[in-house]
């Protein structure tokens, strides 16, 4: 992994939180639908677990197309939330996402939360610390015969060594190639999964089934 950039980025104050809300509205659909049609495929219904959920669209997306499911959205910004509350309140969503704050890495809060039939997460790989940690907690949390899905960007050499600044080249160099991503898995105890490449190839899914 020498040839990946460390990256931390911190959503704070309401201000932020609706620009940032405001990009992910616009290009929702291009962002989150190879997730949404694996989620699709893979016909698990009953409790949903969503990390490091932000603006709420995805859980939105997901909770109308998924009646029979309720989604626990998780994200580590209070600001974020506050955000995401009032376009689940647009949508009369209320009794299918509830939101809360914390922590992948903290391996208490996890284990309170308790068990699910589906844990997914999105754009929030290249952003761990601990990446193996994280997702160990996070497979703690899959009940037997559910999944995990994580949808990040896939760092790809010649397009990171442009030199220009541009806040999404900032995440693919903070991103990492499938073959590492695939080492995290196994780092991390899994054994049952498959990483595919979704259209505009920027985007990379790892699917794992207990």
């Amino acid at each position: 992994m020498s040839n990946r950039d460390e990256h931390k980025e911190a959503i704070g104050g309401m201000e932020n939180a609706r620009v940032y809300a405001a990009s992910h509205r616009k290009y929702a659909g291009l962002m989150y639908g190879s997730l949404v049609k694996d989620i699709d495929g893979l016909n698990l219904s009953g409790r949903y677990l969503e990390m490091g959920a932000g603006p709420g669209y995805l859980a939105m997306m997901i909770a109308e197309r998924k009646p029979d499911s309720e989604i626990t959205a998780v994200d580590i910004s209070s600001d974020m939330i506050a955000v995401a509350g009032e376009f689940i309140q647009e949508k009369k969503l209320e009794n299918k996402i509830h939101y809360i704050r914390g922590d992948v890495g903290d391996e208490q809060f996890m284990q309170k939360l308790g068990t699910f039939d589906l844990v997914y997460t999105t754009f929030s790989l290249h952003h761990w610390k601990d990446p193996h940690k994280s997702i160990r907690n996070l497979w703690n949390a899959v009940r037997p015969g559910g999944a995990l899905c994580i949808l990040d960007f896939r760092r790809i050499g010649w397009l990171c060594s442009l030199p220009v600044k541009w806040r999404e080249l900032e995440s693919l160099r903070a991103s990492y190639s499938a073959k590492e991503v695939e080492a995290i898995f196994q780092r991390a105890g899994l054994t049952d999964f498959r990483i595919k490449t979704a259209f505009p190839y920027l985007l990379q899914t790892a699917i794992a089934w207990k």
